[in-house]
């Protein structure tokens, strides 16, 4: 990690901190007190996870930096050491071939007294400092030897030098290789705590759309009055649920047995008439002892549309079948306590699950 790689990284924690806080939507409201609670508590974590990354993205980094100083002086060392074995091997070269030459004279002109001198030495070394070289060497040749024996111990001793620097400088490039792993599994931890905080903001704005969406429709529908139905926008998609040719009438709140009132609209057609999906969603079949073979679809936007006394479903239908608009759920028929009557569709709409209001305007614009 070179010097800019390292200031692009210490930059970039502060700013990840900041790209979640700010991504995260202040919601105004939620469907329950629990859901508050509980979208507060995941940001929270969310929050407190990125703290304790961003600390240790920083102590990593820290680490890193010592190791990497320390690791850029022991290469600078390493290279001079290096300097250094190279130009005392070439002195030692040198002067080894000198004094090579310096035996091979002396032997020539010393004859066997030399020749037992080498035999017993055990370096060349030891043959210069041996009497009877020392005695047939000029001054020149004893500074010569007496340089050589020196450089060699120096030579030894940097030597064991750079063999000293060398393991601690892959000791550190191993620490080094170690600690940016770590950095790589703080960054891993930074990246999922964002991706849930993400995740978990989505949810508590998506509760919170729902929530207003419901809030719209029972405010527009106390305005109105449920007998005013609701306007279109608030049944987007919206298709008339009997395919072909159909009968109907705003029957809203008209007397039925037992002190009822109807509270829904009847749309007469041919017994079979297909019946389809007024909207995008999921549907729950149910039978019952008023509505007979029935079917509720809960819209994608929180609307549940209620058909009832149907002859039959359709044969792909099943409870928790997603549908999308126009699919056919079921046909006319008479059903429940409308049996041996006209066959009809009984509809109805209750916004976000609640109380019904009037169809009539509803279908009245798609029939």
């Amino acid at each position: 990690m070179n010097l800019h790689a390292r200031r692009r990284f210490r930059a970039a924690v502060p700013l990840l901190l900041v790209a979640l806080l700010s991504a995260i939507p202040v919601t105004a409201g939620a469907q329950t007190r629990e859901d508050v609670t509980r979208t507060r508590q995941a940001k929270d974590v969310a929050y407190e996870r990125l703290i304790a990354t961003n600390q240790e993205l920083e102590a990593a980094v820290v680490i890193y930096e010592e190791i990497n100083s320390e690791l850029i002086d022991l290469n600078w060392r390493i290279g001079l050491l290096h300097e250094q074995v190279r130009d005392y091997e070439a002195d030692v070269t040198a002067l080894e071939v000198r004094a090579r030459n310096l035996v091979i004279e002396a032997y020539m002109n010393g004859g066997i007294e030399l020749m037992e001198v080498v035999l017993e030495a055990d370096s060349i070394q030891d043959v210069f400092t041996g009497q009877v070289l020392a005695s047939r060497a000029t001054d020149h040749d004893v500074i010569a030897l007496d340089r050589l024996d020196a450089l060699s111990r120096e030579l030894d001793r940097v030597r064991a030098e750079l063999e000293i620097d060398q393991a601690r400088a892959a000791e550190l490039e191993s620490e080094a290789r170690r600690v940016v792993s770590r950095l790589v599994a703080s960054q891993e931890a930074a990246a999922l705590a964002y991706a849930e905080a993400d995740q978990a903001a989505r949810e508590a704005y998506r509760l919170f759309l729902e929530e207003e969406r419901i809030r719209r429709m029972s405010e527009l529908a106390r305005i109105q009055g449920v007998a005013g139905g609701l306007s279109a926008t608030a049944t987007p998609g919206f298709v008339c649920p009997v395919v072909g040719s159909v009968a109907f009438s705003n029957d809203w709140g008209n007397p039925r047995s037992e002190g009822r009132t109807h509270k829904g609209t009847d749309m007469f057609a041919r017994r079979g008439t297909p019946l389809v999906a007024v909207a995008d969603g999921t549907i729950r079949l149910s039978t019952e002892e008023l509505g007979g073979i029935s079917v509720y679809l809960t819209s994608n936007y929180g609307m549940v549309f209620y058909y009832a006394h149907l002859d039959g479903y359709a044969p792909s239908m099943r409870s928790g079948k997603r549908v999308a608009i126009g699919d056919v759920v079921g046909y006319v028929g008479d059903s429940g306590n409308a049996l041996g009557g006209s066959p009809h569709l009984h509809f109805q709409i209750h916004p976000g699950g609640g109380a019904p209001v009037n169809p009539y305007p509803t279908v009245r614009r798609t029939c």
